[in-house]
């Protein structure tokens, strides 16, 4: 018995013959003292407890697999492309009936604001390192918390010429973020984050570089931390984002999508080179020599002997006769010996059905259908419909619960900066907290759900709208991926340029060609 258990054991001894006589007996099976369920021992720690002393583990294994397993390194692209594509597109969407304007009005702001935020989001001067725009800091901060379980954000002010807003993104690494000087885990400070007496986090600690760094910190090699509060003392404003999926009540760090199958996919990851291996080998047509026993007594070969009967090196023991396999090689053997391929059936029938065992079971952790991991839909219509279906809710609740931790917070913070320096006028924001929501409204829209069959899906959506079950804005947003108000100005455009240049144009109602108006026909307007 280990130390853990057997403290376990001694802590809980006055009540373990009284549970283990009601657990015999327990109304759930699950309970129960079954002789193919007595040796299972599982945790009862809390959540800090379990995650904590497992997590740094199970980034680094989770790490590993996806840098050299194609199953998880295939289900990090699934994700990262179904969830955020190449960039969520913000659009504005203001309260107008709260903030009492007319219809125009709050189109004209909500253009003026989706310009504005076009200005800084879609240049890398967003991003606090100047590298990745505001598309590509989406995809890292995503794939940071796929991968890790949690994704630190800093929102710093500097500034930068020719850049009229001075927020910046900066993404922390998960393994940054610890405790100071190493230590343990306390009341106070978990996982590198500290809480006040109630519980609530306050600030988190940032190692001066990442703990597997090979280069030296500017302190001469020595880690540092720096404290960083979740809000501001003064102003309130939000310093810190902490991505990560909660699952448990008082969990301070995040747990890493693969963990559940970080076991299964090593395995079929090593199953597979396995099968390859033995493939290639087989290919390059294995011989194996058969050569006539040694005499029992003086444990030589007579055969091995020059003409004048001395005896000679055999050839396994030569230094210069070493046979590696090649395309078109000839070894010569000597006499008495023969030459036996090894024939074998590579791959295995079995290797097939089992690794599509194994993927099941991942796709079914992750969320992700089968069809869908391994990119090969053989079925059906319908069941390929269905399994896009439900990927694509999977997608959306995703990417509904990554818009509410980071995009959404994040243009919040610009917009108070665009309103403090004027750029966008917006009555109340600062003094009122309900103009502070109204003014706050907004849709981050990805990609459209994955269409097998775009006839049908056009017709259906076509039939919703018609019936008043839909809009043409939350169609065109899942279809397309776009909101429908950039179609219209889009179409209007591209009708006017047909216009000016005498072409027909293709409306949602067929082919017009162009007609020039009468003189007599402009005189009736």
């Amino acid at each position: 018995m280990n130390r853990q258990n057997s403290r376990i054991y001694a802590t809980q001894r006055g009540g373990f013959q009284h549970r283990a006589r009601t657990t015999m007996h327990s109304p759930y099976s699950g309970a129960s003292n079954k002789t193919s369920l007595e040796n299972w021992l599982v945790s009862s720690g809390d959540a800090d407890s379990e995650i904590l002393s497992s997590q740094k583990m199970l980034r680094d294994r989770s790490r590993d697999l996806v840098r050299n397993a194609p199953a998880a390194t295939g289900a990090l692209k699934t994700m990262v492309d179904g969830v955020i594509g190449s960039g969520l597109r913000f659009q504005s969407a203001i309260d107008k009936d709260y903030i009492n304007i007319s219809d125009e009005q709050a189109i004209e702001w909500q253009d003026k604001t989706q310009q504005e935020f076009r200005l800084w989001s879609e240049s890398s001067e967003c991003d606090f390192q100047r590298r990745l725009d505001f598309g590509g800091l989406q995809r890292l901060a995503f794939q940071e918390k796929f991968i890790s379980g949690d994704c630190f954000v800093l929102l710093p002010y500097k500034e930068r010429p020719m850049m009229p807003y001075d927020l910046r993104v900066q993404l922390i690494e998960a393994e940054r973020v610890s405790n100071p000087d190493d230590g343990a885990d306390s009341d106070k400070i978990r996982g590198g984050i500290e809480y006040d007496k109630d519980g609530v986090p306050i600030a988190i600690h940032i190692r001066s570089s990442h703990p597997g760094t090979d280069f030296l910190s500017a302190s001469g090699g020595m880690a540092t931390w720096k404290r960083v509060p979740f809000y501001g003392a003064n102003t309130g404003r939000k310093n810190v984002l902490h991505l990560m999926d909660k699952n448990r009540i008082g969990q301070s760090r995040g747990v890493g999508a693969l963990a559940p199958v970080i076991y299964t996919i090593k395995q079929i990851t090593k199953f597979s080179e396995a099968e390859l291996q033995a493939a290639i080998t087989n290919a390059l047509l294995s011989v194996f020599v058969e050569r006539p026993l040694e005499d029992t007594l003086t444990g030589s070969v007579d055969y091995y002997k020059d003409r004048n009967d001395n005896p000679i090196t055999p050839p396994w023991e030569h230094p210069n006769n070493k046979f590696m396999l090649g395309n078109g090689s000839w070894v010569d053997f000597a006499p008495g010996e023969k030459a036996r391929i090894a024939e074998s059936v590579r791959p295995s029938a079995q290797y097939d059905p089992f690794f599509l065992a194994c993927i099941k079971q991942i796709g079914m952790a992750l969320g992700i259908p089968f069809e869908v991991l391994i990119k090969h839909f053989s079925s059906s219509y319908s069941a390929s419909r269905a399994a896009m279906l439900d990927f694509f809710r999977t997608i959306m609740i995703e990417r509904t619960n990554f818009v509410n931790q980071f995009c959404q917070p994040i243009y919040e913070e610009w917009l108070l900066e665009a309103t403090i320096k004027g750029r966008i006028r917006a009555p109340g924001y600062l003094t009122n907290p309900m103009s502070k929501l109204s003014y706050s409204g907004a849709y981050f829209i990805g990609s459209g759900m994955p269409q097998i069959d775009e006839v049908k899906e056009v017709t259906a959506a076509e039939k919703r709208i018609n019936a008043g079950l839909s809009t043409k804005q939350i169609e065109s947003s899942k279809l397309v991926g776009m909101d429908y108000r950039d179609i219209v100005k889009a179409q209007a455009e591209e009708k006017r340029l047909a216009e000016e240049a005498k072409l027909p144009y293709l409306t949602g109602s067929g082919m017009f060609p162009y007609e020039e108006e009468s003189e007599q026909g402009n005189k009736d307007g």
